[in-house]
């Protein structure tokens, strides 16, 4: 097996590192804190690997980087740090179509077209409706059905019946 690489992320340096095997880790570190009645102390955070969380419905992954920040997911971390800046325009993209194989070797920089593509060579579908689906949905929708119904017919949330219905997604439909 392949010996893992461990690269300070940029912008993280001395905090934060990922490895070419799709993973994060935080580095042990000294930090210095303002005590109770104002008096500054130092203590020493320990490193350890973080184990990511659930970043959306589609299986990309995310860790927290400092304590009360957002999850930054890392797939885009990995990239940055092994494949250079996320050019402008651009997604990260997997290339085995598994969003939770976040290995450098399985991410590239591409297009929006670039990352659809991939989705139809792995022989996946893009969209969880057909045009023909959300057609249905719509007409249904126009003659008083509820959107509640449709959703769970159709196995989808209420919001995308409502993104339908506004012409948010599939506005090729009626």
């Amino acid at each position: 097996m392949k010996q893992e690489t461990w690269k300070d992320i940029p912008g993280y340096e001395r905090c934060y590192q990922a490895s070419d095997q799709g993973r994060i880790r935080s580095l042990t570190r000294r930090i210095t804190q303002i005590g109770r009645w104002g008096t500054p102390f130092t203590r020493i955070i320990k490193g350890r690997v973080l184990r990511p969380g659930q970043y959306t419905k589609t299986g990309h992954v995310s860790v927290v980087l400092f304590n009360g920040s957002n999850g930054s997911p890392v797939h885009q971390l990995v990239a940055r740090t092994f494949l250079g800046p996320q050019p402008p325009n651009t997604d990260v993209r997997h290339l085995n179509g598994n969003p939770k194989d976040n290995r450098a070797e399985n991410l590239a920089y591409g297009s929006r077209t670039d990352n659809i593509l991939d989705v139809f060579r792995q022989g996946k579908a893009w969209r969880k409706l057909t045009t023909e689906q959300a057609q249905e949905i719509k007409q249904r929708l126009s003659a008083g059905e509820k959107g509640r119904v449709l959703a769970n017919e159709f196995a989808v949330s209420e919001s995308i019946v409502s993104a339908i219905k506004i012409g948010r997604i599939h506005k090729c439909t009626i």
